[in-house]
């Protein structure tokens, strides 16, 4: 009878880890990096995938997989897009855009947004995530900009 036990506990606590292991700091798919050509072999019929994508991170708190995708974006691009915005134009500033869930019609108007509010948005910004709140607070003043994010 006890080795039942043992044997229905140790099931369960196999069935539950990969639930554990899905909630760490690393990078899509359980990678340690955001580089897409970092594994560049198809997995998409792997046990691995189709696991992580049918479980994902369920279990997870906390996890907003855009937000971090945004504030990986702001900490490669930053310099680009502080320059691109003082000038309201640039592809950095149409790309940030569409990860912001604007319309795409509106690029002109979102750099210009950026461009008019450049000083509250890019002076004294101490960290990304500080912006990207600050951008996000300014694109709910702007619903024709038609913004998701």
């Amino acid at each position: 009878m006890r080795w039942k036990i043992v044997l229905l506990l140790a099931i369960v606590v196999f069935l539950c880890s990969g639930t554990l292991w899905a909630c760490h700091k690393g990078g899509p798919m359980g990678f340690a990096t955001n580089d897409p050509g970092g594994f560049s072999l198809d997995i998409t019929l792997s046990p691995t995938f189709t696991g992580a994508s049918t479980k994902g991170s369920s279990g997870c708190k906390n996890w907003d997989y855009s937000h971090h995708q945004r504030i990986q974006y702001l900490k490669t691009q930053w310099t680009f897009l502080s320059d691109e915005a003082s000038q309201g134009k640039g592809e950095n500033l149409v790309a940030l855009a569409t990860m912001m869930g604007c319309n795409t019609e509106r690029n002109v108007e979102f750099a210009d947004l950026l461009r008019h509010n450049y000083f509250s948005l890019f002076n004294n910004t101490e960290t990304h995530s500080i912006f990207l709140l600050k951008l996000e607070t300014l694109l709910t003043k702007y619903p024709s900009l038609s913004c998701s994010g």
